[in-house]
């Protein structure tokens, strides 16, 4: 299980740095922002999935939000 944790870290570390690096030249700091907030959570997420911790889906809540608002 330790390797599968370092292997994804390992993938996201390789795509993160060969993304990162254009948008730092671009000097965009929200797209850079954005960006690395989006691979933090994508990358917990793999490894939280990787270690067997179940992650509750967000279609109720999602759901519900959009009946009060549209029956609101």
């Amino acid at each position: 299980m330790i390797l599968k944790v370092l292997f994804i870290l390992l993938l996201y570390t390789t795509i993160g740095f060969f993304e990162i690096i254009p948008l730092k030249k671009e000097k965009n700091k929200k797209k850079l922002i954005l960006y690395l907030v989006l691979l933090s959570f994508s990358t917990v997420v793999s490894i939280l999935i990787t270690l067997g911790v179940k992650i509750p889906s967000p279609s109720i809540p999602i759901k519900q939000f959009v009946t009060f608002i549209f029956k609101g």
